[in-house]
């Protein structure tokens, strides 16, 4: 990874990749660690199995938040854990793999792309692991069928694809308007509000979890009602084309 790993709360350890900031994460406990999205070179996805052996433990299990193809990947040196994602997002890649791994195909190794997406659904809406209580929260925001992850315990929020420092609110493209996005914002508002900790998919994790989601619903706010957007994120190129695709949507919401 391109930064060690950082303990965010005790036990709950976040490496960040040099792609897009994009986060790992691994929850610890009894000699045993939960993944949480790990990404995304090889090198990279390696580390993330080093650091578990260096901390003593094995890894237990995999989760993937959403079904996008930097959430699923994996590592032969994390072993044969199992790896789970919602219903939706392990139907999706039972039934659609050949077009979910396309980006993955000559950008990393071939014997990874054939981890990428082994995932089956949870077996449960809370997963009481190993002493670590962890709740999921489903919504269909970023993409549908995404899950964020409670560590209750630990008062961390693990938010996936939403709430980032670096990346502005991202609706599904395949939505037609923002109504899936807003309602899924709100499902994870009172979430957010008693985090101590969160934790984007790609970004910086903040001790200030509500400023986040003030942020988020500034943006959307003023896209909504087609007034100037002031956000600091919109210096990167890639936001811009994000941004572009949201104020349509949210012209579609209006009407």
């Amino acid at each position: 990874m391109t930064r060690a790993a950082v303990e965010v709360a005790p036990g709950v350890h976040v490496m960040t990749s040099r792609r897009y900031a994009t986060t790992s994460t691994a929850v610890i406990a009894d000699g045993e660690a939960l993944v949480v999205d790990p990404c995304w070179d090889a090198d990279e996805l390696a580390g993330v199995a080093d650091f578990i052996r260096s901390k003593g433990a094995r890894c237990a299990a995999g989760l993937a938040t959403h079904l996008h193809y930097d959430h699923v990947l994996w590592h032969p040196d994390l072993g044969e854990a199992p790896r789970w994602s919602s219903a939706w997002a392990a139907s999706q890649w039972e039934t659609d793999r050949a077009s979910l791994v396309q980006p993955l195909i000559g950008d990393i190794p071939d014997d990874l792309i054939e981890f990428a997406g082994r995932v089956t659904a949870v077996p449960d809406d809370d997963l009481l692991w190993r002493g670590r209580d962890i709740a999921l929260h489903a919504h269909d925001a970023h993409a549908r069928g995404h899950l964020a992850v409670e560590i209750t315990d630990a008062g961390v929020l693990l938010a996936g694809d939403m709430l980032s420092d670096v990346e502005l609110p991202y609706p599904d493209a395949d939505e037609p308007d923002l109504t899936s996005y807003l309602t899924g914002l709100d499902r994870l508002a009172e979430v957010v509000r008693r985090s101590r900790v969160l934790v984007p998919g790609h970004g910086t994790p903040t001790y200030s979890p509500i400023e986040r989601l003030d942020a988020d619903r500034r943006y959307l706010d003023a896209v909504l009602a087609d007034r100037p957007v002031d956000d600091p994120r919109l210096a990167d190129p890639d936001n811009q084309e994000i941004h572009a695709r949201t104020v349509e949507q949210a012209r579609a919401t209006a009407r």
